[in-house]
């Protein structure tokens, strides 16, 4: 085989552009593309920055429900103790119980309020609905307080919520 028979590889060669205008466009257009791809890399980067804060700020939320529970606990306690004549049982106690509000509060977990509010479902469990004076659906009870972490729902709050007034048959 001869040089001559053996095929040479094109040689692609950029098509010539005729004037600078269509230069400029060309140059405006790879801009606009670059300036776009820019602002989507930094909204990313925004964006994954936001979840990974996310996901640390609610990664322990299991364990402070657990923690929840137990100064839930504490607080039952601490009413029966109130009839205990022991000083320094209380004391101790009262000391413990502190302490365990303030490690909530530092976490970011607050207790909400629900009697004599309305009720919404994404921060109560209705655990019983009665007879009562209130307008219909409004918390009359709270049985077991509800908690925040942050901004979301730690625990929702277990009520007693009112159906209304009860109405007899005549």
């Amino acid at each position: 085989m001869t040089k001559k028979d053996q095929k040479q590889p094109e040689k692609l060669e950029p098509q010539p552009v005729k004037d600078i205008e269509d230069k400029s466009k060309i140059i405006a257009d790879y801009e606009n593309t670059l300036k776009r791809l820019q602002a989507d890399f930094e909204n990313y980067v925004k964006r994954v920055d936001k979840e990974k804060q996310d996901a640390t700020k609610y990664a322990v939320a299991k364990i402070l429900t657990k923690i929840v529970n137990l100064v839930d606990d504490l607080d039952r306690s601490m009413q029966v103790l109130e009839k205990t004549q022991d000083k320094e049982i209380k004391t101790g106690i009262q000391m413990i119980h502190k302490q365990f509000h303030k490690i909530l509060q530092e976490e970011g977990i607050k207790p909400f309020d629900s009697k004599g509010k309305k009720l919404d479902p994404y921060q109560h469990e209705v655990i019983e609905m009665v007879a009562h004076d209130s307008p219909e659906g409004t918390v009359i009870e709270e049985l077991q307080k509800g908690y925040h972490l942050h901004d979301k729902i730690l625990r929702t709050a277990k009520v007693r919520v009112s159906k209304g007034k009860s109405q007899e048959k005549k």
